[in-house]
């Protein structure tokens, strides 16, 4: 089940309200309960938000596939001239791990690393599927990551690597945007990369969260990033240096995760930088295509050469 964030108005202010994306259409979260309810009683209550949806997603993908099954879903209306938002607006953390694939470490000029490298992304530069990546000027190379992110539906202190995926609530797609220049700087000076990776827009993120019962195993997935169509990165997620499980039970035992939080599990090697006029895709088919053109800071509206 492909679940989504919406808007009926193009208003800041406005929250996002949780959907289900369900042959193209998006269907609103709440009217679906509601419908659930009134043919099978069980209780559940309206969502009003995604964090509610992703503590009980299993509860309410089985609720909207009987839904499904039953064919009652096909006489529910659609919300029409709706915006889809980032399927989860505002993650509670962005939780990243570099040099996670032994490729894009050599790439790098580094060794593949003995245990994993964490570093933190900015939630504030999460945008969504088709929103521009805007490049700000002064910043130098800036460089597109595609990579696999995994969200958490419940949290967890010392989680055994054997009940770590009883934390995952499904998975969805980042583009780890990277002012390169900078992360250099800051490598060389010991500094973390936290401010290179996290202007505004560089964290595109979605286009939907694939609930976990969809994809049997997250290691068997083809990644794929292209720039203007072209392919530049193309991995298998089996390929990465460290399993989503050792992933969870490492963090977990320097933190206590929670609902919310979002796992960016690494890139594979094929880097390179993006320019203005580029569209950048990250594609994982059983997700699909999460896609972000790229602006120069001039090109946003009332700026001054706009």
């Amino acid at each position: 089940m492909k679940f989504v964030c919406y808007k009926e108005f193009d208003d800041p202010l406005e929250p996002s309200y949780p959907g289900v994306l369900y042959k193209g259409k998006t269907l609103p979260l709440a009217r679906l309960v509601s419908v659930a309810e009134a043919f099978h009683p069980r209780g559940a209550s309206v969502p009003t938000d995604i964090n509610q949806v992703l503590e009980q997603l299993p509860f309410y993908a089985a609720m909207v596939k009987e839904l499904e099954k039953n064919k009652t879903i096909d006489l529910i209306w659609q919300e029409v001239g709706v915006t889809l938002t980032a399927p989860l607006p505002r993650p509670n953390r962005i939780l990243a791990i570099g040099r996670n694939y032994a490729e894009h470490a050599a790439e790098m000029g580094n060794e593949a690393p003995s245990e994993p490298i964490v570093f933190q992304k900015a939630s504030s530069s999460v945008i969504a599927h088709g929103q521009p990546i805007v490049l700000p000027p002064h910043a130098g190379r800036i460089d597109y990551e595609g990579e696999l992110a995994v969200v958490l539906g419940a949290g967890g202190k010392n989680v055994p690597e054997a009940e770590a995926m009883s934390l995952v609530a499904g998975y969805t797609l980042i583009n780890d945007v990277t002012a390169r220049d900078e992360q250099k700087r800051a490598i060389a000076r010991s500094l973390p990369w936290f401010l290179s990776k996290s202007y505004d827009t560089f964290g595109p993120l979605g286009p939907c969260i694939v609930s976990k019962d969809e994809i049997k195993d997250p290691h068997a997935l083809t990644l794929t990033l292209s720039v203007n169509d072209e392919v530049k990165q193309q991995a298998s997620t089996g390929d990465m240096l460290f399993s989503i499980p050792k992933l969870i039970s490492y963090l977990s035992r320097h933190m206590a995760l929670e609902a919310g939080d979002v796992i960016a599990t690494g890139t594979p090697p094929g880097v390179g930088p993006l320019h203005a006029g580029d569209v950048v895709q990250v594609h994982i088919r059983e997700i699909g295509t999460l896609s972000s053109p790229v602006i120069g800071e001039e090109d946003l509206p009332g700026s001054p050469e706009d």
